[in-house]
């Protein structure tokens, strides 16, 4: 059976799966050419080397995670802030399919200061947009940037708490209906 030639974008998605399940050592080059179909000459074709290959997994994953979901969102200008908020909070807990990205990142990070540097922009990326919706709707910024890191902190432990079970829509609705009355109340 002749070999497949994969293409980037499919080496990527699934090394940003591998990564997700155990980190940059679950990106072997032969397994996964094995998983693909493909032949090794495919993946240096595109990335000539792992650090590339890698590199290219988390912006991939960057922009999957949060700049195409803001960019989506902001495409509403029809929709108040709070509703925006709403929509966010919706995205954010109707998923757990990156498994351990994070944190596989993270540990990345500890071993790497641009990976380290890489993360905690994409964490205040995350941070500010929340922030920002959270002025527009009418909170001061500091009660904004103090909130925004309440519910981001809350997530990331929801995600720690669910990453490995089934989600349905309604265990999503359930977390937003927890958290907008706390957001509601420092309105008030």
């Amino acid at each position: 059976m002749p070999k497949i030639v994969a293409t980037e974008l499919d080496w990527i998605k699934l090394g940003m799966q591998k990564f997700a399940e155990g980190g940059v050592e679950a990106l072997v080059v032969e397994q996964l050419a094995k998983q693909l179909s493909s032949s090794k000459t495919s993946f240096y074709w595109y990335f000539k080397n792992r650090v590339l290959y890698v590199e290219r997994i988390v912006n991939y994953w960057h922009e999957q995670t949060t700049t195409s979901i803001i960019a989506h969102i902001q495409q509403h200008d029809n929709l108040e802030p709070m509703q925006k908020v709403r929509r966010l909070l919706s995205v954010m807990f109707s998923t757990v399919e990156g498994k351990d990205f994070v944190y596989h990142f993270r540990k990345l990070g500890t071993t790497s200061s641009a990976y380290a540097e890489l993360l905690h922009q994409i964490e205040q990326q995350r941070l500010d947009y929340m922030r920002n919706l959270l002025v527009a709707s009418g909170l001061l910024e500091d009660e904004a940037r103090n909130t925004a890191e309440l519910l981001y902190s809350y997530y990331l432990g929801w995600y720690e708490r669910n990453k490995h079970r089934t989600l349905n829509p309604e265990k999503a609705r359930q977390q937003i209906d927890l958290l907008m009355p706390f957001i509601e109340k420092t309105h008030s």
